[in-house]
């Protein structure tokens, strides 16, 4: 694991995981999730950890998944191909990612996430697979690619966890919510002060590590269990075959044409003058 993308600590029964990416906003590379999945994996049977805590260093949680192509989260690079993705190939791919944050899913112990700033697009995907979420009032959420780049294949779980009509709104619009809109719609557990942030996940987290380990995995299969009766894999699934369509889609080649010609800023500059 890369110092450069996570650092480690346990205190007690609590291991904490920080994103330490922050020149780049803690985006989601390739290098990244495997680095997080090592950390994850070193745990999942020590029974020395209760509680996993997910936070960041740096103004942003994360702004998602990586753009600027050097470590790319799947096996086509937009950038270099100009936005022109094989279909079938581009379709595994993004079903490996799927089943990677399925992986995160079903970790046995409880993953708390600590939100202090933007929390978009791959960040949302992150966190709907932690088990709870506490946000500092500065934080923010959303998908501003929704418009132009594709669909998370989780679909952040929001149409389970905030209804159809929510769901099509923040993907129809792109627009940023607040974390106290997060709140009110059932996404983030509590929101507070930053400077309140640390005292209240540290407290939330020992709390939640006073349940015994094995009991811990039961109450969250128990619950998980809920939406997977649901059919949450199977629309997985079907989400990751229309991510790869709409990457065939001429918003999706513009822009990467845009990255490959003029760079990732010239690229986002020319979807905020179109879409704001």
């Amino acid at each position: 694991m890369s110092p450069s993308n996570l650092l480690t600590a346990q205190h007690d029964k609590v291991l904490t995981i920080t994103f330490n990416r922050e020149d780049k906003m803690n985006a989601l590379s390739a290098s990244f999730l495997r680095d997080l999945k090592d950390a994850l994996d070193a745990v999942k049977h020590d029974d020395s950890v209760s509680v996993v805590v997910l936070k960041a260093h740096g103004k942003a949680f994360t702004t998602g998944y990586d753009l600027d192509g050097s470590d790319w989260v799947l096996s086509q690079n937009p950038i270099a191909l100009h936005g022109k993705l094989n279909l079938d190939r581009d379709r595994e791919d993004i079903k490996g990612l799927l089943e990677y944050w399925w992986t995160m899913w079903k970790f046995p112990k409880p993953i708390i996430a600590q939100v202090q700033g933007l929390c978009l697009s791959g960040g949302g995907e992150l966190i709907a697979m932690c088990d709870l979420v506490v946000a500092a009032e500065t934080a923010k959420f959303g998908h501003p690619a929704g418009r132009d780049l594709g669909i998370p294949p989780t679909v952040f779980l929001w149409p389970l966890l905030i209804g159809m009509k929510k769901t099509r709104e923040f993907l129809y619009t792109s627009r940023l919510f607040s974390a106290t809109e997060a709140e009110r719609l059932g996404l983030v557990n509590r929101v507070v002060a930053l400077s309140e942030l640390d005292k209240t996940v540290d407290e939330l987290a020992a709390d939640v590590a006073r349940t015994p380990v094995n009991n811990l995995a039961i109450l969250k299969q128990a619950t998980s269990r809920f939406y997977e009766n649901m059919g949450l894999f199977a629309s997985g699934d079907q989400a990751a075959e229309l991510d790869a369509v709409f990457h065939q889609s001429d918003s999706f080649v513009n822009f990467f044409a845009k990255v490959a010609e003029d760079g990732v800023q010239a690229a986002l500059a020319q979807r905020r003058k179109q879409f704001g």
